[in-house]
């Protein structure tokens, strides 16, 4: 399903889990020009600059060939029609796909502009036939139905972050708009449903992260649980279900109160806490960080409702309590503590050592060896001798 060359992504992984040991000295030069040259790879790998430019080149040569394109079909009618994006999301998608097949591209900038232009008229087609830009919210369903499997087949391809996201959020917001359909009761019961479904999509990329078919894909998991995790907090938000109640009852932003209010208003300051837990315990360091940002989230959700002191006292003493807070932890994790510390340590560990150990010797033990030269100006030969060598 990738496009990718799987045995050049299975050598690229070898390199870059040996490239960081040799910059730490763990192995020689030697060593790791042996591995390179021993598990090569041919894909067109520019530096991130390089990468940086490409795609900013590639996205304005786009830009100014669709609109040229466009000039010249405005004389007509299809111009006018959405099939017109459809015929440029098809030719653009061709250009990306023989492209990097013919040059040999992995995440190289070039294609990266062709996948997201092409996702993003792709995009344009989907809203426009459902009547998003007549403001007719009734296509939304299978606008986003459509837009979860094209980005999800553009995620299989191309093995793409943003990709994964766009899967998870389109996904998302089909599940909403579905809902949506039973009217008050499906509103009123929004967020237990989002809840379920992204407890639905949370267990099922933790089970496929753990399979030996996801490994080129596990950067494509981390985002996509990203994006699931940060709904998850989003459904029970007091803020976001506020304002959810509001919109469904016609009511002003001045109306603060919702059914179950104490139960949202847990889950706003519990969840965050509990994220961090879980990550400490189990040492995630995607789940670590969300349960950072989440903490902030939950903070100016607190804020926005309650105003105890002035915005600027708010922020000295949050400030000094995490300078305070950071203090302690450091203090306190300068020694290991159940597998966490404060002290850098090496990043290798016996079982890594152990597989890139073995790597190295299997590529080192394949190179020929040059026998050396006689100095004896005459042939080789043999003899059988009473118990001495056979050597002559």
């Amino acid at each position: 399903m990738i496009i990718y060359n799987q045995q050049w992504l299975d050598n690229l992984r070898i390199v870059k889990k040996l490239r960081d040991d040799y910059e730490d000295g763990y192995i020689s030069k030697d060593e790791f020009l042996a591995v390179k040259q021993h598990y090569p790879v041919g894909f067109y790998l520019p530096k991130i600059v390089g990468v940086i430019g490409f795609f900013i080149l590639t996205l304005f040569a786009l830009t100014l060939s669709i609109a040229l394109l466009s000039l010249i079909a405005a004389g007509g009618n299809f111009a006018d029609t959405p099939y017109w994006t459809l015929f440029l999301c098809i030719g653009c998608y061709a250009c990306l796909e023989g492209m990097t097949k013919a040059n040999h591209y992995f995440h190289s900038g070039i294609d990266n502009a062709l996948l997201y232009y092409t996702a993003g008229l792709a995009n344009t087609t989907a809203f426009w036939i459902a009547g998003f830009f007549e403001n007719e919210l009734s296509g939304l369903l299978p606008a986003f139905t459509i837009l979860t499997l094209i980005y999800l087949y553009l995620t299989l391809r191309f093995a793409d972050l943003l990709m994964a996201a766009g899967t998870c959020v389109c996904f998302f917001c089909a599940v909403y708009f579905t809902w949506a359909k039973l009217g008050e009761f499906g509103m009123a019961t929004m967020p237990f449903i989002m809840m379920l479904a992204v407890a639905v999509v949370c267990y099922l990329l933790n089970l496929l992260n753990k399979k030996s078919i996801a490994i080129n894909y596990l950067n494509c998991i981390a985002a996509g649980r990203l994006v699931a995790i940060t709904t998850l907090y989003l459904a029970g938000n007091y803020f976001v279900v506020n304002k959810l109640n509001n919109l469904l009852k016609n009511l002003d932003d001045s109306h603060t109160q919702v059914q179950l209010g104490w139960l949202f208003w847990l889950w706003t300051m519990i969840f965050p806490l509990a994220l961090l837990a879980t990550a400490i315990k189990i040492k995630d360091r995607l789940l670590l960080r969300m349960g950072m940002a989440l903490s902030v989230a939950a903070v100016f959700t607190f804020r926005y409702y309650y105003h105890l002191l002035p915005v600027e006292v708010m922020l000295t003493i949050g400030g000094v309590v995490l300078l305070l807070l950071a203090y302690t932890i450091i203090q306190y994790l300068k020694r290991p503590k159940k597998g966490i510390t404060y002290a850098e340590t090496s990043k290798a560990n016996w079982d890594k050592l152990n597989v890139e150990g073995f790597i190295i010797g299997q590529t080192m033990g394949h190179s020929r060896q040059t026998p050396a030269k006689s100095q004896s100006p005459f042939g080789g030969g043999t003899g059988g001798g009473g118990g001495s060598s056979d050597s002559f």
